[in-house]
């Protein structure tokens, strides 16, 4: 995929720079469109994800006995679509958005190399190749703590969409 994102944009359309980055401080509609591309290749992947999970939570959810009787009741479908079904099918989905965070981390190594980016990836292969274990742990230690972070945030956020969630201590 992200090649041919390479070939249409850069090479066919030649919108978008094929590799490399150009610094913020130096240009910023230049820094814009280096960091497209790969801005795309990691974000399409979990966006088709999200989409097809959020749909299928959604319709599994408007065949629920409480959206029946919102309706008999009289609501309004927008506040049925928003106060319950949408309400109740986030959380599923704000685990899978939280893996997905967390894979884009492992995706992002690829992309850095294929688009030639400075970044974590870029250091993490370079200390792989260079045999440099200390900065190769120190790497995987951090983003190891940012995925512990991320499900942490994420399990706070399920209290924040769902107060019937409780925190036990």
């Amino acid at each position: 995929m992200r090649f041919l994102l390479i070939l249409l944009f850069s090479v066919t359309f030649k919108l978008f720079p094929t590799y490399g980055y150009v610094p913020w401080s130096q240009d910023p509609a230049g820094a814009l469109k280096s960091l497209f591309l790969p801005s795309l290749a990691l974000a399409i992947p979990g966006i088709a994800v999200v989409i097809r999970y959020l749909r299928n939570t959604l319709l599994d959810q408007s065949r629920m006995d409480y959206v029946r009787t919102a309706r008999s009741k009289g609501l309004r479908e927008r506040s049925i679509m928003y106060r319950h079904i949408l309400r109740n099918s986030l959380i599923p989905v704000l685990t899978i958005v939280g893996l997905l965070i967390a894979d884009t981390l492992g995706g992002s190594i690829v992309v850095e190399n294929v688009f030639a980016l400075p970044g974590l990836g870029n250091l993490l292969i370079t200390s792989i190749g260079t045999r440099d274990l200390p900065l190769l742990q120190t790497l995987v230690l951090y983003i190891a703590v940012i995925v512990v972070l991320i499900n942490f945030a994420v399990d706070i956020l399920y209290k924040a969409i769902d107060p019937r969630i409780r925190l036990k201590r």
